[in-house]
């Protein structure tokens, strides 16, 4: 018997793994059986997926791999061998095989479990090591209804087996092909309309047709989010090198990304003092001191820092404090109406003060009107972002921005 470095995969969130490992048990001790397995069989092998086995987890653990030459499913599954044995010992063929007197196999129950397309799946199986004589043809009936019950959840798992495996391939499509590509969107001095700098935003030609933000949410929950954004950041500093100078470019990176170290690498292959990193996740940074750890590192290289979406939900005081960002983006929601809304203009003037006192440049985010950025100046906004001042464009469009702008000055 080997074993399978096996990883939970199938519907991997433990309510349905703790369902099947209660029904195996329920299985075992209504039957008087020592061993219940639910098993998957794959490429010729019988592969334990759950197993209830108190005092035999030596030989029938999650993980464990026989071939299927060594045990009864496929004989079972052929007809010859039944779905119950009271007593192994009255059928020759289970006689024969070596594993009824290596483990020793005195009885057994098993019936198949099928997926909704009517393939076998695996084995639903219990057994023990002496005979069982209250074991009978009705018994089957039971076993069938029992592992109904586990088909359940495995048709729920493979559902969602086969979703991971069609979000991993349009990821690693993103990554290996060319669909992903930056456009910039401009930030400007809200006094007087000067060019700062760009942010780097990504688009996604490939299918399915969505926002960036879902692309990146899908390659968080696969694990992915990483190689993503590392991407996409490769790819924006790549432009530093068509843009004048004096110009820097906005990367985004969410907190786990950072704190690889992955971000301190791709920058200081560029220009790191053209570099501003904007933190962007809106979850709660779980190791601050790991995330701090890196923001200071990425500070050494001459790397600026900003913190997204400020009044969004994403940091409270006491992370600003901790990431200690030379920006402050104040989020869309707090920007949208600004100049008819008492209560926006009360929580920006306290973001503006927070930044005056602590070095930090305020940036708003979504400006769409003369009026919103009317009232954003006044209250000590010193950058502002969209659509008022250019759309997310392409590094051509973005330098025939720049050198127009430049020319009115």
């Amino acid at each position: 018997m080997s074993r399978l470095p096996l990883k939970r995969d199938i519907d991997d969130p433990s309510e349905h793994w703790d369902m099947l490992d209660l029904i195996l048990e329920t299985v075992r001790t209504h039957f008087d059986m020592q061993v219940a397995y639910l098993s998957e069989i794959v490429n010729g092998n019988s592969v334990f997926l759950a197993v209830s086995a108190p005092g035999f987890e030596a030989i029938a653990f999650p993980g464990a791999v026989l071939s299927l030459q060594e045990v009864y499913c496929q004989h079972i599954l052929d007809g010859r061998l039944p779905r119950v044995m009271a007593d192994t010992s009255a059928h020759p063929l289970a006689v024969s095989m070596p594993i009824t007197t290596n483990i020793p196999i005195g009885s057994h129950l098993s019936v198949p479990v099928y997926r909704d397309d009517g393939t076998v799946f695996g084995m639903f199986c219990c057994l023990r090591t002496t005979p069982n004589p209250a074991l009978g043809e009705c018994d089957v009936k039971v076993m069938e209804t029992f592992a109904g019950l586990a088909k359940k959840q495995i048709t729920a798992g493979l559902r969602q087996r086969s979703e991971a495996a069609a979000a991993a391939a349009r990821i690693d499509s993103a990554i290996t092909g060319d669909s992903l590509h930056m456009v910039l969107q401009p930030i400007v001095s809200l006094q007087n309309g000067e060019p700062i700098k760009f942010e780097a935003l990504s688009r996604f030609s490939g299918e399915p047709y969505r926002p960036p933000n879902l692309w990146y949410e899908e390659a968080r929950a696969i694990g992915r989010q990483v190689d993503l954004e590392s991407l996409s950041i490769s790819k924006a500093l790549a432009l530093l090198d068509q843009l004048p100078p004096d110009m820097t470019v906005g990367v985004n990176a969410a907190p786990e990304t950072i704190a690889t170290g992955i971000l301190a690498d791709i920058i200081q292959t560029s220009d790191p003092a053209r570099v501003v990193v904007e933190v962007t996740e809106h979850d709660v940074v779980e190791d601050h001191d790991r995330l701090s750890l890196e923001l200071d590192r990425l500070k050494a290289l001459g790397v600026r820092t900003a913190v997204d979406d400020v009044g969004a939900g994403f940091s409270g005081l006491v992370a600003l404090l901790r990431m200690k960002p030379h920006i402050l983006k104040l989020d869309i929601e707090l920007i949208r109406d600004i100049d008819t809304n008492p209560a926006k203009q009360a929580l920006v003037l306290g973001m503006v003060h927070f930044a005056n006192q602590t070095g930090a440049t305020t940036i708003a985010e979504g400006v769409e009107t003369t009026a919103e950025c009317e009232t954003l100046r006044q209250l000590g906004v010193q950058l502002g972002q969209g659509y008022l001042f250019g759309k997310p464009m392409e590094i051509e469009d973005a330098n025939a921005w720049l050198a127009a702008r430049r020319s009115t000055r």
